[in-house]
């Protein structure tokens, strides 16, 4: 087998970067600091353009997503400050990862939504993008 395709083969066999945890971690991270934010705009930069959300009423489309985030938003009420905690993430493939782990929202009262969440995410020239949630 000439070098030249050795090394192309070993290229393009090559696992995603030890980086991928922590890029996925910040891109977590920069998510719940926007939604914080009430910053509907960077949101939407989160979501892959095929994402969707599984919940137990179904399936929701992307556009579908935002639109309900841009009506929590107009509502002006108490959305919650959201936080993640016990973060696992784990490659699966080329270009593809999936994360878990608890999410919380707390409100201004002190009560707080607690669950758990499922996404996979998929690899883009603009970085890590949420292609499914599970929550």
């Amino acid at each position: 087998m000439p070098k030249f395709l050795i090394l192309v083969v070993l290229l393009f066999s090559t696992p995603l970067s030890a980086d991928t945890e922590q890029d996925i971690r910040r891109a977590i991270d920069y998510f719940a600091e926007v939604w914080n934010e009430n910053d509907l705009v960077v949101m939407q930069g989160y979501y892959h353009e095929d994402f969707v959300l599984i919940n137990d009423t179904g399936v929701v489309t992307r556009d579908q997503h935002l639109q309900n985030m841009q009506t929590l938003v107009n509502d002006g009420g108490d959305r919650g400050e959201l936080s993640h905690s016990n973060l696992t993430v784990t490659r699966l493939g080329d270009d593809h990862a999936v994360a878990y782990g608890q999410i919380s929202l707390t409100f201004e009262d002190g009560s707080a939504l607690n669950s758990w969440f499922t996404t996979v995410y998929k690899n883009t020239p603009f970085g890590w993008k949420a292609v499914l949630t599970r929550n």
